[in-house]
C-alpha cells in the first residue's frame, strides 16, 4: 500500500508476510521508537536457519541484511545496527556486518537460529566514517582483508573463517 503524496502522519516498517518481506505504512503515533528510527541504519533479521552455525559446512550466519532511510522501522522481525546521519557511513556499516569477520565474531555467541543484540558481544565496533583506517570503499572480501590484518588474525584463523563462512549472496 503506498502513502499518499504529503502524508506525514504514517511511517513505512519492514517486517514479514506469508515469509516475504515487505514493507506496510502505518500511523506515526502508534511508534514511541528508538532515537536511530530517524538515522539511517543496518537491518539485519533476527533469526537464520538452525544452530550450528559454524560446522562442517560454510555458513551464511546471518541472513541478508539491508540499508533503511530515515524514517523507516522494523517489527520484532529483524535488529537494527548503527544510528548513522549520512548514508555513507551506513553503507559501509552495512558493508560490515556482511564481512565474514563479523560474521564468525558473531558466530562465537549464536548457538541456535536466533540473533538477539547479545550475540554481537564480541563484534567489533568499527568507525565509518571518512577517517577510518579501513578502506570502506573496497569489495567486501578486500575489507576482510584489512579486517584480519588490523587484529592481527593468523593464517590458521583466516583459513577457518574463508572456510567456515560463506560470502553473502
Amino acid at each position: 500500500m503506498d502513502r499518499p503524496a504529503g502524508d506525514r502522519d504514517h511511517v513505512r516498517v519492514l517486517g514479514l508476510f506469508k515469509n516475504k518481506r515487505t514493507y506496510r505504512w502505518i500511523p506515526r503515533a502508534y511508534l514511541d521508537g528508538p532515537e536511530s528510527f530517524d538515522s539511517f541504519k543496518v537491518a539485519v533479521p533476527v533469526s537464520r536457519n538452525a544452530g550450528g552455525m559454524l560446522g562442517e559446512l560454510p555458513a551464511l550466519v546471518t541472513g541478508q541484511s539491508l540499508l533503511l532511510e530515515p524514517g523507516v522501522g522494523v517489527t520484532q522481525t529483524f535488529i537494527t545496527i548503527g544510528s548513522f546521519d549520512f548514508r555513507a557511513d551506513a553503507e559501509r556499516c552495512l558493508k560490515y556486518v556482511q564481512s565474514k569477520f563479523a560474521r564468525v565474531m558473531l558466530g562465537i555467541l549464536k548457538v541456535t537460529q536466533h540473533n538477539p543484540r547479545s550475540t554481537w558481544k564480541y563484534v567489533p565496533n568499527q568507525d565509518f566514517s571518512d577517517d577510518s583506517d579501513i578502506d570502506w570503499s573496497r569489495p567486501i572480501p578486500e575489507i576482510d582483508q584489512q579486517l584480519y590484518a588490523r587484529y592481527e588474525l593468523d593464517a590458521n584463523e583466516i583459513a577457518f573463517i574463508e572456510t567456515k563462512v560463506k560470502p553473502m549472496e
